[in-house]
């Protein structure tokens, strides 16, 4: 009689056991699979703006999300990450204007500028989980990567074949527009290979050794350098002559009472050195606002200029208020018509101005002395604001009384 109620609740324990076991395998089975949201960010360990939008962005969406954003980074000062950079920008048709880094690609959609993903690609990870996540975007070349850095589960890991030498050319990224290079074959082993970091995922990107690339010794540049200590020159010539003549003729300067705008050739002269002054403070002041990669051309390292921090003055851009300076010129030159605001108007011309080719010599010293690269944007509003001080300072003390 023992023994079989012995056994009767042996198999009670056995068949509670396999429920208990069958439940939690159908639950685990049940439990839908998190949606995850992928994107894929170039960047550059040169670029001051990357790696705030790594460090203050990216990084805590990253933390904030956890499992359901995964973004992985890829290196486009590297030949292989070059050219894959070249590759999304004719997949997806970049336009010149924001071929630049940082840029950010989730899905189908580009994201250029720091100020462009900070606004934006927060939004765009709640849509992309709303609707069960997204997948990797699809430009060529992206899926080898995709592949070595989240190898399948289970999968056998087979040796890597050594990267074979591509000739894939450099394509710049982070100071001037990027071309897009003709049709050869993937270099896939350099992105593949475990020490290479073209492209990583974005948690192990070592932010500090950006922060130091960004500040390290900018290339050499005798061209530039020449261009700016000749423009410097002139700007310290131009003030000591503006200053001797308004001190020559002081009188004149306090007491006429005539326009400036006399000299039909002058007017024009005026407003065209305002029009260039505001195109170049206004680009300046849109690179530094939405925090993109300048076009630079082939001389000089505006990026590295802008990047420093003697481009912002309690936290507002050099360029913003350039801008503003440019703009009060050319309001005091149409005050100047009015008989009763004329005076004023004539003074703070002169004023301005001066102080204008004054801020130009200190900016353009620290290009040279101290920054230790020259921005060849920052020489041309140096130039059209020595011009301008001439021009003024010219007409003042020359009109008729």
């Amino acid at each position: 009689m023992f023994g079989k109620k012995f056994k009767i609740i042996w198999l009670f324990i056995i068949l509670a056991s396999f429920f208990v076991l069958h439940a939690t395998t159908l639950a685990q089975e049940e439990e839908p699979e998190k949606p995850v949201v992928y994107a894929v960010l170039f960047y550059s360990p040169t670029c001051p703006h990357c790696h705030e939008t790594i460090t203050n962005i990216m990084i805590p969406l990253m933390d904030e999300y956890g499992e359901q954003l995964v973004v992985v980074g890829i290196d486009t000062s590297t030949e292989a990450g070059s050219y894959l950079f070249a590759e999304a920008i004719k997949y997806y048709e970049t336009p010149e204007n924001r071929r630049g880094v940082p840029t950010l690609i989730v899905e189908d959609t580009v994201l250029v500028s720091t100020m462009e993903i900070k606004n934006t690609f927060r939004g765009m990870i709640e849509a992309g989980l709303a609707v069960g996540g997204n997948s990797w975007p699809e430009f060529p070349g992206l899926a080898e990567v995709v592949v070595a850095l989240t190898p399948t589960p289970g999968a056998v890991q087979t040796e890597t074949p050594p990267p074979q030498e591509s000739t894939v050319a450099p394509v710049e990224t982070t100071e001037t527009a990027v071309p897009t290079p003709t049709p050869t074959p993937k270099p896939v082993a350099a992105v593949s290979e475990p020490e290479n970091t073209t492209a990583q995922s974005l948690e192990t990107i070592d932010t500090t050794s950006m922060e130091n690339a960004a500040v390290a010794e900018p290339p050499a540049d005798p061209v530039g350098f020449a261009l700016g200590w000749i423009v410097l020159l002139a700007l310290l010539i131009i003030l000591l002559f503006c200053l001797w003549q308004l001190v020559s003729h002081w009188q004149i300067v306090i007491n006429t009472e005539s326009t400036l705008d006399q000299n039909k050739s002058h007017t024009i002269l005026f407003w065209l050195l305002i029009a260039v002054g505001l195109t170049v403070a206004g680009y300046l002041a849109y690179v530094e606002s939405m925090q993109v990669t300048a076009i630079c051309g082939p001389v000089g390292e505006c990026n590295i200029v802008q990047g420093s921090p003697y481009a912002r003055i309690l936290g507002i851009p050099v360029a913003i208020l350039g801008l503003l300076s440019y703009l009060t010129i050319a309001v005091l030159w149409l005050l100047q018509r009015l008989e009763n605001r004329r005076r004023f108007a004539v003074l703070a011309l002169v004023g301005l101005t001066l102080f204008g080719t004054l801020f130009s010599i200190y900016l353009t010293s620290l290009e040279l002395l101290v920054i230790g690269a020259i921005c060849m944007w920052c020489l041309s509003s140096a130039v059209v604001s020595g011009l301008l001080c001439l021009l003024v300072t010219t007409k003042v003390v020359k009109r008729l009384p």
